[in-house]
């Protein structure tokens, strides 16, 4: 009699375990931001000094486009390296103008840029 309790208790549970996975999932979203934060296609840059500003051309006495601030996240689109002096400089372009690289950290991909912001 214990022997086919426990049978069909077995039984029963063979029959209902089943069913219980069959319960709507919550459905997840794909995201095309993830994508844009691991390109390798393009580097990314932190500005790491209080105020940085972005130049029309990568030059100190080109016109000023805008202000960067510590902490922004920008994609790099271009470099370029400029003698200034004596020296070499490379100058990094985003969208919108140009920064020295010495202004900003350097990031293979968006994800590890934000993080070294948010760090800072």
């Amino acid at each position: 009699m214990v022997l086919s309790k426990l049978a069909f208790a077995f039984a029963l549970a063979a029959v209902l375990l089943p069913l219980q996975s069959c319960r709507g999932k919550d459905v997840i979203e794909f995201s095309s931001d993830v994508d844009a934060a691991i390109d390798i296609e393009h580097k990314w840059a932190v500005v790491s000094e209080p105020y940085v500003a972005c130049r029309e051309s990568p030059s100190y006495e080109a016109k000023i486009s805008r202000n960067l601030r510590k902490g922004m996240v920008e994609m790099i689109v271009g470099e370029r390296t400029v003698k200034v002096g004596d020296a070499f400089e490379k100058w990094l372009a985003f969208e919108d103008g140009w920064v020295p690289e010495s202004s900003v950290g350097v990031y293979l991909n968006r994800l590890r840029a934000e993080k070294a912001a948010a760090e800072n």
